[in-house]
């Protein structure tokens, strides 16, 4: 059985607080499934998953400011295991434009991305040994450079100077050198690895910047919005000099969501994110001694429902 709620879709016509336009999309889902004597077997399960997305555009005379807020959250409950989340996202993403041309723009955007609560390896890990959680990590980007944008609907941004600060507030963590900040140090003292140097909490990067930005109404009832940046470090990284593979310092970020309207009260939605960080750590915990290795391997994260709508 699956129940599907969406909370609210608004819009604020521009003509009503010009030069500012609101606009948003809301939902909650909730699904469950139980098993009684049934031979192919199956977990019992519950879950349930919360969505917001946000927009606001600010349009006057040459310059333009828009702002996006993406906000996920979703929880799973699954046979005997514990409560564990299963989505969870917080993104903004606001971004200055000033026109140079028909096509050309001046822009500045600034991106901070990071989740709500922890992470764990597996449902059935103690509690204490969680691999994420709120600001562990976060990541903050500031890109100065130009946009061009030669329709309403697609842009694309590009900046040879900016810098990307990586965070991650858990000197646990940290420790292990997670999500690419600098590992703590040890040295051996009578055959024990002591720490002689706790791991950095945040790392700074700066490089080149390029971001590709679709956003239409594909037709009346089909909205579609994508959005695929890179990032390539120009500074030396112990993560990436360290990492057997040798892989290109470039971190690539790909989210793409498609809503369709079925008629006035029901929508199936689509999300697919992926995402390539050389610098990720894998962490894992293996009879008692947790690790870190690298993930350089392409990132998925999927996720399809079909539920209620209100538009007003």
């Amino acid at each position: 059985m699956a129940v599907t709620f969406a909370a609210f879709s608004f819009a604020q016509d521009a003509d009503t607080l010009k030069p500012w336009k609101v606009y948003g999309l809301g939902s909650l889902s909730i699904n469950q499934a139980s098993f009684s004597n049934w031979s192919a077997g199956g977990d019992n399960s519950l879950s349930g998953t919360a969505l917001l997305k946000l927009y606001t555009d600010y349009a006057q005379g040459q310059s333009s400011w828009n702002t996006v807020l993406n906000m996920k959250y979703g929880m799973i409950k699954s046979g005997d295991s514990p409560v564990e989340k299963n989505d969870d996202l917080i993104e903004l993403i606001s971004q200055y434009n000033y026109e140079l041309s028909k096509v050309w723009r001046a822009s500045a955007q600034l991106n901070f991305t990071s989740q709500f609560a922890k992470g764990y390896e597996n449902s059935d890990d103690p509690r204490d040994n969680y691999i994420s959680k709120f600001m562990a990590p976060g990541y903050l980007t500031f890109t100065p450079g130009v946009t061009y944008q030669p329709v309403e609907y697609f842009s694309i941004l590009i900046s040879p100077i900016t810098p990307k600060v990586v965070f991650v507030n858990d000197q646990g963590l940290a420790d292990l050198g997670a999500f690419g900040v600098d590992p703590a140090k040890y040295t051996e003292v009578d055959s024990v690895m002591v720490k002689t140097a706790d791991g950095e909490t945040s790392k700074f990067k700066f490089g080149a910047f390029v971001e590709f930005y679709f956003k239409k109404d594909l037709k009346t009832d089909l909205a579609l919005e994508s959005r695929l940046n890179a990032f390539y470090n120009y500074l030396q990284d112990d993560a990436i000099d360290n990492n057997p593979s040798n892989p290109m310092p470039v971190d690539v970020n790909w989210q793409t969501f498609l809503n369709y309207t079925l008629n006035k009260w029901m929508s199936v939605s689509f999300f697919l994110h992926l995402a390539y960080r050389p610098t990720d750590m894998l962490i894992t915990t293996d009879a008692g001694v947790t690790t870190a290795t690298p993930n350089d391997k392409l990132q998925v994260q999927e996720t399809l429902g079909i539920g209620l709508t209100y538009n007003f």
